[in-house]
């Protein structure tokens, strides 16, 4: 399978430790989505996880929760940060209701669709050209029964900057309309960018969140 992810990227960034991305608290818009949902049991996805703590929100409500990170450093980072103890076999880190693979995404493979998919943002680290190729895998992972909750970002900086990279609105809905999924948007929410973005011509970003329930 061609490989899409800039591996060699993002294991530079981890290993730099210029991590911009992670939080120490939940993520709102997860939280405001399913806070109120009774996800005990559900098979949860979280595709380029990081060491996002947002995992352990989906595990607190009683899923099973499957992550995928190529960047092994970030897994492990998770593991201790949050005093978890686990096991590995091969490629998979695991403890009671979470399997976290460190893997490429375009890699990973799973015999029977997602029930949730929270995707913070992993569309935004593939460049237009690599795009149409995460969609097609994603499609071999959900289904229409799948509830969605993704996360992306439109921004003023030229058309090839990134990661991240700028997405519209419309693409992401038409990709996942292909999939027999319509979205609608969740929220919305526009920022000024710092200094060193704002010089590379990123004067504004935007991060929205489509869902389809």
């Amino acid at each position: 399978m061609k490989n899409n992810t800039p591996l060699n990227f993002w294991n530079q960034v981890w290993q730099d430790g210029t991590i911009r991305f992670h939080q120490n608290v939940f993520n709102s818009q997860m939280v405001s989505k399913f806070r109120d949902v009774d996800l005990n049991g559900k098979t949860v996805l979280i595709p380029l996880a990081g060491k996002t703590r947002d995992i352990l929100f989906f595990l607190e409500k009683g899923a099973q929760v499957t992550a995928v990170e190529f960047v092994e450093q970030a897994i492990i980072e998770f593991f201790e940060n949050n005093e978890i103890q686990y096991t590995k076999i091969g490629n998979l880190y695991q403890c009671e209701n979470l399997k976290f693979y460190a893997m490429d995404f375009f890699a990973f493979t799973t015999e029977k669709k997602f029930d949730v998919l929270f995707d913070r943002a992993s569309q935004v680290v593939f460049a237009p050209a690599e795009r149409p190729y995460y969609y097609q895998h994603m499609s071999t992972l959900i289904d229409t029964h799948t509830m969605l909750l993704l996360g992306a970002i439109e921004h003023t900086g030229p058309a090839d900057f990134g990661p991240p990279h700028k997405i519209s609105q419309a693409e992401v809905k038409n990709a996942y309309e292909k999939m027999g999924i319509t979205l609608k948007k969740f929220s919305e929410q526009q920022d000024t960018t710092n200094e060193k973005l704002q010089a590379m011509g990123v004067n504004v970003m935007t991060s929205y969140y489509l869902t389809n329930q």
